[in-house]
């Protein structure tokens, strides 16, 4: 399995996939999903199979203290085959820190992709934490922040950077 970063014009389709795959509160509007392309800390990957094949995407930012996975998508044809798990691990070993939200565990596929990630060696930090909205039409999502391989020691330091960074926000530690 490996990564490789997505051309700008295939970008259209990643989108389509993140539509199917995430809420509309946990996205940018389109033009700014192509915009954020620009941003040199961010890139989009596709992940590759040992065959070529795209299994997915992943959309990574390159933090000062840690990858941050800002959405992360297996196509449906290769879900429940170890694909996402070969993924994320390939990130880990890439990165070495990595970083991801992921919702609170209250329903039964929240608590199924914490528990994926728990696997794979990610760590709840039991601090309160609340993602940004991406557009002026959606809310704020109350989150957590899972680390790999361990909890931070500095929490609010990584909060800040996520949300200066990704969101263009000053956080503050009452955010959570």
């Amino acid at each position: 399995m490996k990564l490789e970063a997505i051309r700008r014009e295939e970008m259209a389709e990643i989108y389509a996939a993140m539509q199917q795959n995430f809420i509309g509160d946990e996205l940018r509007d389109p033009a700014a999903a192509l915009a954020v392309l620009d941003e040199e800390k961010y890139t989009v990957y596709h992940v590759l199979g040992d065959d070529g094949a795209r299994l997915g995407f992943i959309c990574i930012w390159e933090l000062g203290r840690a990858a941050f996975v800002e959405h992360f998508v297996i196509y449906d044809a290769y879900r429940g085959k170890g694909c996402g798990g070969e993924a994320i691990d390939c990130v880990c070993r890439k990165f070495g820190r990595v970083v991801l939200e992921v919702e609170k565990p209250e329903d039964e596929i929240k608590r199924r992709r914490i528990a994926f990630y728990r696997r794979h060696g990610f760590e709840i930090n039991p601090h309160p934490y609340v993602q940004p909205a991406y557009r002026a039409d959606s809310g704020r999502v109350p989150m957590y922040l899972m680390t790999y391989p361990a909890p931070t020691e500095d929490f609010d330091g990584l909060a800040g950077e996520l949300y200066e960074t990704v969101y263009h926000e000053k956080y503050l530690p009452s955010d959570g």
